[in-house]
């Protein structure tokens, strides 16, 4: 009788801490679509984060809002935390959408609201907070970055001092915010990660990228690229193995680590 007790006990203690993990809901602020001619080889974009943040942790709901389309939460504590995702727009670009999303970002940092920017997230995030985002000098970065780490976070993974992610873009930010730390660098991106306090973290890198998405992008784009770029990132691609559970892990740490 006692023995069945405590399973029981044991039982209700998982399903309890189970529903406590759950309670966590992140927003996806979505800036683009993947184009029309891979997605029904690769899925759409919300795709990728679903896959990646059940990878990394199946308890964690997604809400997706298409920005793009004027999709916001009724409130913005509907989510515990929010996450911009790229897109193939530049965050200077004189667009309805990219300046209602500015004016949310600015709403959610003065709260101090969990924020995740990545690829153009990252741009936008820096520039609504007074830093710089526009074309790098060094044009196009293509295929897997390593990231040299200058600052340890509570939520990255302590003794690594390097990871790869998978880069595709043109602009990037060039000035810091004043009130940013640069976490990471890589050799063709200076500021490829920061934080702001402990309410965002931002980085260039796609962890919800695979290799054969970022070949096929660039294999559309390879009259854009360049001959040289192009073949450059496709022998890349080829040899380098991005970290991104372990990145997207960090994601998790982060939104968890504001919402215990």
């Amino acid at each position: 009788s006692s023995l069945k007790e405590l399973r029981i006990s044991v039982y209700w203690f998982i399903v309890m801490s189970s529903q406590r993990r759950k309670i966590m809901k992140i927003g996806i602020l979505l800036t683009d679509h993947v184009m029309d001619k891979l997605r029904i080889k690769h899925g759409d974009m919300d795709d990728f984060y679903l896959y990646i943040f059940d990878q990394v942790d199946s308890s964690i709901s997604l809400e997706i809002f298409d920005v793009v389309e004027g999709s916001y939460p009724k409130h913005i504590d509907d989510c515990q935390g929010y996450l911009i995702t790229g897109s193939r727009l530049s965050v200077y670009d004189n667009v309805e959408w990219i300046k209602k999303l500015k004016r949310f970002v600015l709403e959610l940092h003065q709260l101090k609201k969990p924020l995740v920017g990545v690829c153009f997230g990252h741009q936008l995030i820096a520039q609504v907070l007074g830093g710089e985002a526009k074309e790098a000098e060094s044009g196009w970065t293509v295929g897997s970055q390593t990231y040299n780490f200058v600052k340890e976070l509570p939520w990255l993974t302590k003794n690594i001092s390097s990871v790869k992610l998978l880069h595709s873009h043109k602009d990037q930010v060039t000035q810091l915010p004043s009130n940013a730390e640069l976490v990471a660098s890589t050799e063709k991106v200076p500021i490829a990660m920061f934080c702001v306090e402990d309410h965002i973290f931002s980085h260039q890198g796609h962890p919800e990228f695979k290799p054969d998405y970022v070949r096929d992008v660039a294999t559309i784009r390879r009259e854009v690229l360049g001959e040289k770029i192009y073949v450059k990132a496709i022998d890349n691609l080829k040899k380098e193995i991005p970290d991104n559970e372990i990145v997207a892990k960090w994601w998790v740490n982060f939104f968890r680590s504001k919402t215990q």
